[in-house]
């Protein structure tokens, strides 16, 4: 019987962690893996997901850790040296093989990282988004990236979600082995719908071209401050498009008040997040990604699942997947709108060959399995 420790001190739950747990609940029903996960007592979201998984395994034990992740936490890191004994100390109680750590960027759950440096467990990190926090528009972004560089030497192996991130590994400095393990969506939820009857359903314009994006309305990386510029310079005048905003976030008011201002309300429709997503992308004529950074978008596999076309930023997990005639230089409005008008015209070439890729090898089964043999040859 092995034994793996989950470590996760982040208060805030977010995608990162449930790809996590959908690895966890595999592991949890190994017969020769004996699991225990850490987590903050802040977090009540991911607690009840530990739960119910823990509900369905007899090997599997939960833990709280009296550390969170902190603003800064990779500066306060280098000023904690009782915490990171302590740590240490209570991690090592478990008589650890392994010491997985869930971060979803470098800082996020890093006091771990420094309390395994120096155990006998190899400590590893789950990490998706390893991106320079200057490009997140991080606060102090630059410096912290400098602050933070320690970071990608302390642990001794890494898992992360595309080849992309891989490359940016490695760009920051770890000379560590990196496995690879693509994000995975329940395909039994996401397959086409009839257009207009998902349109009906969600009170969208029936006849129009629709258009839409779907996420965390937050400016810096979502950038839907500059689709809906892009749309105003393009198809402003065009009364067959209409723009579909689906989602809440930071800037949600800034958005509103954006639309406004550019004289183009009547041509968008704003939707909540709806939990049966399938109908939205079945809905949709075409989903746009315009992220300055992502991993691999979760609405990228589940759109193209429905047999929906998605053109996105030439970055990261979309660029790794999508055809390059489907993705258009960053923040660069005329080549969003060339894309657009190339793949309207030929997005059924390819959707039979995209759809049957994200259905063989994105599915969460195939994300569980290679999850743990990931996991497996670390240890």
């Amino acid at each position: 019987m092995k034994t793996i420790v989950c470590y996760d001190d982040n208060p805030d739950y977010g995608g990162h962690q449930v790809m996590a747990c959908l690895a966890v609940e595999s592991l949890s029903k190994a017969k020769d893996i004996r699991l225990v996960f850490f987590y903050s007592p802040q977090n009540d979201r991911l607690r009840r997901r530990l739960e119910k998984i823990q509900a369905g395994s007899t090997s599997m034990e939960l833990r709280i850790t009296p550390y969170r992740t902190r603003k800064l936490q990779g500066l306060r890191n280098r000023f904690a040296k009782k915490a990171i004994h302590k740590l240490r100390h209570l991690i090592e109680r478990e008589s650890p093989d392994l010491v997985l750590c869930i971060q979803g960027e470098i800082e996020h759950a890093s006091l771990a990282l420094c309390a395994g440096q120096r155990m006998r467990a190899p400590c590893i990190s789950y990490i998706p988004i390893p991106h320079r926090m200057a490009l997140m528009g991080a606060k102090f972004g630059r410096l912290r990236d400098g602050l933070n560089a320690y970071l990608f030497r302390r642990p001794n192996g890494w898992i992360t979600i595309s080849e992309s991130m891989k490359t940016l590994l490695q760009k920051r400095g770890t000379k560590r082995p990196i496995q690879v393990v693509h994000n995975g969506i329940d395909t039994s939820r996401f397959a086409p719908l009839a257009k207009q009857a998902a349109r009906t359903a969600l009170g969208l314009p029936e006849h129009k071209t629709l258009i839409g994006n779907i996420g965390r309305v937050e400016f810096n990386q979502k950038q839907q401050d500059f689709l809906a510029r892009t749309f105003s310079t393009h198809w402003k005048n065009q009364d067959e498009m209409h723009l579909v905003l689906v989602g809440d976030g930071p800037d949600s008011g800034r958005l509103h008040t954006l639309i406004n201002d550019l004289e183009i309300q009547s041509q968008v429709s704003f939707l909540p997040w709806q939990e049966e997503s399938a109908l939205v992308y079945s809905a949709l004529d075409m989903l746009i990604i315009p992220s300055r950074f992502e991993g691999v978008p979760l609405v990228m596999l589940e759109a193209l699942a429905c047999g929906t076309p998605v053109i996105a930023s030439a970055r990261d997990g979309m660029k790794d997947l999508l055809p390059v005639a489907w993705t258009f230089e960053t923040e660069n409005g005329d080549a969003l709108a060339a894309t657009y008008e190339y793949v309207s015209n030929h997005w059924k070439n390819e959707i039979t060959t995209l759809q049957t890729k994200i259905k063989t090898e994105y599915t969460i089964e195939v994300f569980q399995q290679n999850f743990e043999d990931a996991v497996r040859r670390f240890i």
